[in-house]
């Protein structure tokens, strides 16, 4: 009898501390976070557009909030979206992988393949460095300009003050 109860009492424990994951977030993430408290730790919110293939790795939590996101979205939103953050799609830098080892990157090649980022040699990438939220929290932003439906990438540089 006493072996029963302590399996049920561990069977009711470990059901109530295993945090579900949000679908959205990559492999590895931080477990208990979920996307829309994220954005809120950052002053961000994704665009107004329909957006497809979200996915985020970060955390709201001291010391360790960052924010890694990736989304699919119609160009002229995506430069909306730039716009809106202090960015000017119409004068990115360049970056292709591997032409320059000191060139700005947004994840280490590490997080990027667990992410499932990845990056075509061939391929000239356009760069953002002075995207700024609200709050003043600032991101590194990759776009790939390839399809109408274009892929941005996020890397949080700075988070900024409360939002």
């Amino acid at each position: 009898m006493a072996v029963a109860v302590f399996a049920l009492s561990a069977l009711v424990l470990s059901g109530c501390s295993s945090e579900k994951k949000d679908p959205r977030a990559y492999p590895g993430s931080p477990a208990g976070q979920t996307l829309e408290g994220v954005l809120k730790t950052f002053g961000l919110q994704l665009p107004p557009c329909e957006v497809q293939g979200v996915g985020y790795s970060g955390s709201s939590k001291e010391p360790y909030q960052k924010l890694s996101l990736s989304f699919r979205a119609p160009k002229a939103c995506v430069d909306q979206y730039l716009r809106d953050h202090s960015a000017d799609p119409g004068k990115p830098a360049h970056w292709s992988p591997g032409a320059d080892p000191k060139a700005a990157r947004l994840v280490s090649d590490a997080d990027a393949a667990k992410y499932g980022w990845s990056f075509d040699g061939a391929t000239k990438y356009e760069l953002f460095t002075g995207f700024a939220t609200a709050n003043q929290s600032t991101f590194a932003v990759l776009v790939d300009p390839r399809d109408p439906v274009e892929t941005v990438y996020l890397d949080s540089t700075y988070l900024g003050g409360s939002s």
